[in-house]
């Protein structure tokens, strides 16, 4: 007689419990923006005099520091600064502003008064 009482009141015990869940509010979902590359930075050569051997020629440089560079060009010597580091590093002056050197990071390029006049030069 116990037996079926006390199921009767377990039923009605179990059947008056609530089960309270709480759900965690939902967030906005953000957009995700794609991540811009990163170049790797052009390393100037040197300090200390460089031979580049090129199409047209050979290309002596003497860089001074990370900033400033002389090159030995058809017989004079050409002071020339950093202008640029990205894409390429490309120093520009000289008599007039005339010279420019253009570096990749394994091919460098001369220019004067706008002409290529040593190109694919590498060391």
């Amino acid at each position: 007689m116990f037996r079926p009482l006390l199921l009767l009141l377990l039923a009605f015990a179990l059947s008056s419990c609530i089960l309270l869940i709480e759900e965690e509010p939902q967030r906005p979902v953000q957009p995700v923006t794609p991540a811009t590359p990163v170049q790797p930075g052009i390393v100037t050569p040197g300090p200390g005099s460089f031979t580049y051997r090129c199409s047209g020629g050979t290309l002596v440089v003497n860089y001074l520091d990370s900033n400033n560079l002389r090159l030995f060009y058809d017989g004079a010597f050409q002071s020339l600064s950093l202008v640029r580091r990205s894409p390429t590093l490309l120093f520009s002056g000289g008599a007039g502003g005339a010279y420019t050197w253009e570096w990749t990071g394994s091919r460098g390029t001369l220019s004067v008064r706008g002409q290529v006049v040593l190109s694919n030069c590498a060391l």
